[in-house]
């Protein structure tokens, strides 16, 4: 896990000693003081006044604190919203190469509420603990050997597409092909190289928070010439944080996810591989991420399995599977997508899911690119990066 946001609902969840800490200077309102126009008028963008932490340079990472001054109108009451924005890694440690665990929530409370109070907010441990989650980025860091080539990887992972339910709105490679973004506004998939990203000015970097400490342990560790493949899923909305972390836990669809339950045991890992197998595992992204291998041991290994499931129309049903695997291996399931819906209705794609589910079929024991088969098992065995990894590295 990387950046999550909590929220922390006032008044007496949170206490602010240093008011003129913030920009602006906060100072707490009733709602009388309100003028008429804010009493009657609904709150642009759901709040009143929000207020920014400015809080001086102490040489370690601080987390960003925004509070949201809002109006509950029915109750005629005026209300404050803590909102903390961070990164748990490079709280704990100065950077994000180094991987959080399960057992780390502890520490991790501590440090947070200690970070906090040099601000001069003092929050309680348990309410830090029971703190809404409204965001959070799940995240693994992979080294990658020397035979297994980054801007391979992210080639491979090109090729694929998302439901069109998922809505996806841009998908694209920045900095010379080293960054793949997937978005679809409640979820994120990013793809990048973590050691050339940190020792990137800040405008061109990915990750644009503080990068002192992560430059530090990559000049300590000597990891200049290693690539580390940095896998994100990022959940940016607090209904879909509770979809997704609720049903992975086994919990009720609408019960609201604490900060401490995004600590629960297996959770990060059991998160980030659902979210692989949800990518790579769609029939025309199967079909787009198969490795290399020569045209005609393709078409016989697909005439074969064809045979075997007998049926009607099996040669019919192999020539096309072949011709799908061919088009989306080479150019890609989106673009394959893209050209044929230009020119047959795309609202009922059902005809051609059912080729493309049937291709996938006829392939299924093809392996993986090798790039995409070393990330997918990295994943399963999911080794957490410390400092003991990175040592044992250097021997």
């Amino acid at each position: 896990m990387d950046t999550v946001i909590l929220k922390l609902y006032g008044p007496h969840k949170f206490k602010i000693q240093k008011h003129d800490l913030f920009l602006p200077e906060i100072n707490k309102r009733e709602y009388k003081d309100l003028t008429p126009n804010e009493q009657k008028q609904p709150p642009v963008r759901n709040y009143l006044r929000r207020f920014h932490l400015q809080a001086p340079p102490q040489g370690k990472y601080i987390p960003q604190v925004d509070v949201l001054e809002t109006l509950d109108k029915p109750n005629k009451q005026v209300k404050y919203v803590m909102i903390i924005t961070f990164s748990v890694p490079k709280l704990l440690y100065g950077n994000s190469v180094q991987e959080v665990c399960d057992a780390d929530f502890a520490k991790t409370i501590a440090v947070l509420q200690h970070t906090l109070s040099q601000a001069g907010i003092q929050i309680e441990k348990k309410n830090l603990m029971d703190a809404r989650v409204s965001a959070v980025h799940f995240c693994k860091n992979i080294f990658l050997p020397k035979h297994i080539l980054l801007q391979d990887v992210l080639a491979d992972l090109q090729r694929v597409d998302i439901n069109r339910t998922v809505d996806v709105t841009t998908k694209e490679t920045k900095n010379g092909g080293q960054i793949l973004h997937l978005y679809s506004g409640v979820v994120e998939r990013v793809f990048y190289d973590k050691v050339t990203d940190a020792v990137r000015t800040k405008n061109k970097r990915k990750d644009k928070g503080q990068m002192d400490y992560e430059r530090t342990i990559i000049d300590e560790y000597g990891l200049h010439n290693k690539e580390i493949f940095r896998y994100e899923y990022r959940i940016k909305k607090t209904q879909t944080v509770e979809r997704i972390i609720n049903a992975t836990l086994g919990q009720k669809p609408k019960t609201y996810i604490t900060f401490r339950d995004v600590f629960s045991p297996e959770l990060s890992k059991q998160v980030l591989l659902q979210s692989w197998r949800e990518l790579v595992g769609r029939p025309e992204n199967q079909l787009a991420l198969i490795g290399p291998t020569d045209s005609y041991k393709l078409l016989q290994h697909i005439v074969e399995n064809a045979k075997a499931n007998g049926g009607a129309h099996s040669m019919n049903h192999a020539l096309i599977a072949y011709g799908l695997t061919c088009i989306i291996r080479d150019h890609g399931a989106k673009e394959f997508k893209r050209l044929i819906f230009n020119h047959w209705n795309p609202k009922h794609p059902e005809r051609l899911n059912k080729k493309m589910q049937s291709a996938s079929e006829l392939t299924k024991e093809l392996p993986y690119s090798n790039g995409v088969a070393f990330v997918d098992g990295q994943l399963e065995t999911y080794e957490l990066i410390t400092r003991q990894y990175l040592h044992n590295l250097l021997l």
